[in-house]
């Protein structure tokens, strides 16, 4: 007993040496003032101090004079070195001797020279950065009020806080400089286009690169159908959704419905703590008594992965519609600020299949305590053909996803919130290897983390742009060969699958999977080819919008231009 309990000093004795070693050796970065100047907190105070300030000769960026560049190339050329930075370093630990910073173990200056933004190092990464800056108008954007203005302009530069932008990445709602433009308001070069209905079913998306600041006004498409669908409703209303953030109009329609005798349920998601991930939830669970939180079936499923999640976003109304996709009922989804797809089904096949999953978490049975559903494949409406699944009983990566991408003959588009799950990035891989066109859109905020699979699908040969604009790209969708569209509340990550109540349809119909396609084109123009080899800071000028739409986009804590991402630089 003595020998273990000195062998246990020890060991904690080591383990206090090590997080001393770590604290001492490793340093946070405070300011990127230039390539070659980078402050770090070498005292660890987190405050900029005298003698925090690091010069580091090897980092030269430099030009080829044969390119004959103007002034304001090189005025670009110069943003965007700084930009490459700002994302190197972006949430890194660094480690620091007399001679260099180095970045995961990697030589930073090495790091910079092979970037581009030295043609005698890297000769051809500087070409493709000239030859794409010359393919470019770009912008000099104060990023307070919106205004545009060209390089040369008297009030370009004069903005505290200003980001330097390719013409297709400017908001709509930005405005030309009257001193640089005579009109009044920048044109955009993509045109969002217009899903029709088919059939029995109702297409919607949501378009978060011209909606830049969140509201409750429910006056998108999507949330005027769902308040047309709870107006209209007249015996029952089933809502299943993961939480609630008001919307206002809502709330209101709800309440319309229960005093007319509508018999409206809710089901919804708590944690092991009894809290929920909208502060309105509580709210919403109010106005309907009748309902049930997963929070009594989170204390029961034995399971070491502890954030299980209740995660579905669908309505049934009177057991003949259905509405389900990506969005959540808050207002940052109800008002288009995160892109979303959605659907609305008319048809009581359909209902039947969500009202028994439905009553199975009514009745507390969720996550792995429910069973499957029957019945739920190629039901035909029209010239569809409508196959609805559920997590975690369906497998729904495994057993319905991965056999469409492995079956893809042309292409294969992903707008999609996250993917983590490596058996899904080998499939995409493996379709690119044969031939198929894989191109995948990702938000930035999950592309940051260590379990997006970003990095492996790019080093493969993937073209995966991160988004960079102030809302989430919130979507889960596949569109595969204008053939198969797949869309519903379930990321693309194992806890989707395994653990968390989710639903997921597979669509086979040309109209709706063409349509979609166009879509997502749409939203690839819309972001910059910059970001296939990047990935944004989501509270930073470079994500459009995210400085000014008063919201906390990367969680933490910082709001806009309290955000060191939003300081003027």
């Amino acid at each position: 007993m003595k020998k273990l309990f000195i062998v246990l000093l020890i060991l904690l004795f080591i383990f206090a040496c090590v997080l001393i070693w770590y604290k001492e050796s490793f340093y946070n970065v405070l300011e990127i003032k230039s390539p070659s100047c980078i402050v770090i907190d070498l005292n660890h105070n987190n405050a900029y101090d005298p003698g925090e300030e690091i010069h580091l000769d090897g980092v030269e960026i430099s030009f080829n004079d044969a390119d004959n560049l103007s002034e304001e190339e090189k005025f670009i050329f110069n943003e965007l070195a700084k930009n490459y930075v700002k994302e190197l370093f972006f949430n890194k630990k660094v480690r620091y001797n007399k001679s260099c910073i180095y970045i995961d173990n990697k030589n930073y200056i090495d790091e910079f020279n092979k970037s581009g933004f030295n043609y005698k190092t890297s000769p051809d990464k500087y070409k493709g950065l000239i030859n794409y800056i010359r393919s470019n108008d770009f912008y000099i954007v104060n990023l307070h009020n919106l205004k545009a203005h060209k390089y040369g302009c008297k009030f370009a530069l004069k903005a505290e806080n200003y980001g330097v932008f390719a013409k297709e990445l400017l908001p709509l709602k930005s405005e030309m400089c009257k001193l640089c433009e005579s009109r009044g308001s920048l044109e955009t070069i993509a045109i969002l286009p217009n899903i029709q209905p088919a059939g029995k079913i109702k297409i919607f998306y949501t378009d978060f690169t011209t909606k830049l600041k969140p509201d409750k006004n429910c006056d998108i498409s999507l949330c005027k159908e769902l308040l047309s669908r709870i107006d209209n409703a007249k015996n029952t209303i089933d809502i299943a959704v993961y939480g609630y953030r008001s919307v206002p109009k809502i709330e209101t329609a709800l309440k319309s419905a229960l005093s007319r005798g509508v018999k409206i349920r809710l089901v919804y998601d708590l944690d092991r703590q009894g809290n929920s991930v909208y502060e309105d939830t509580a709210n919403l669970a109010d106005i309907i008594p009748d309902s049930v939180s997963d929070y009594t079936a989170q204390q029961s499923v034995k399971n070491s992965y502890s954030n299980i999640i209740m995660h579905n976003k669908f309505y049934i109304f009177d057991d003949e519609a259905v509405i389900t996709g990506s969005a959540n009922l808050s207002s940052s989804d109800m008002s288009g600020f995160n892109a979303n797809t959605a659907v609305v089904i008319d048809s009581p096949a359909v209902a039947a299949v969500y009202k028994a999953e439905f009553e199975q978490m009514f009745n507390n049975k969720f996550h792995t305590l429910k069973i499957p559903v029957s019945g739920t494949d190629n039901i035909k409406l029209d010239d569809s053909l409508v196959s609805v699944y559920f997590s975690p009983q369906d497998k729904i990566t495994q057993n319905h996803i991965l056999p469409l991408i492995k079956n893809a003959k042309k292409y294969i588009y992903i707008p999609a919130f996250l993917i983590t799950d490596r058996r899904l990035a080998d499939e995409l891989i493996a379709a690119k290897k044969r031939n198929v066109e894989v191109k995948i859109i990702l938000d930035a905020l999950n592309a940051h983390s260590k379990y997006s699979q970003i990095k492996y699908l790019r080093t493969n040969g993937i073209e995966v742009k991160a988004e960079n604009y102030a809302g989430k790209l919130h979507s889960k969708m596949i569109i595969i060969d204008d053939e198969i569209t797949v869309l519903g509340s379930m990321n693309f990550s194992k806890s989707g699958q395994n653990y968390n109540d989710e639903n997921v349809l597979v669509i086979r119909n040309h109209q709706i999977a063409a349509g979609y396609r166009e879509f997502f084109e749409y939203l690839w123009g819309r972001i910059d080819d910059w970001w296939l080899m990047y990935i944004p800071r989501t509270e930073a000028w470079e994500s459009i919008g995210s400085c000014t739409d008063g919201v906390d986009n990367n969680y933490d804590g910082m709001i806009d231009d309290a955000d060191a991402g939003c300081k003027p630089q």
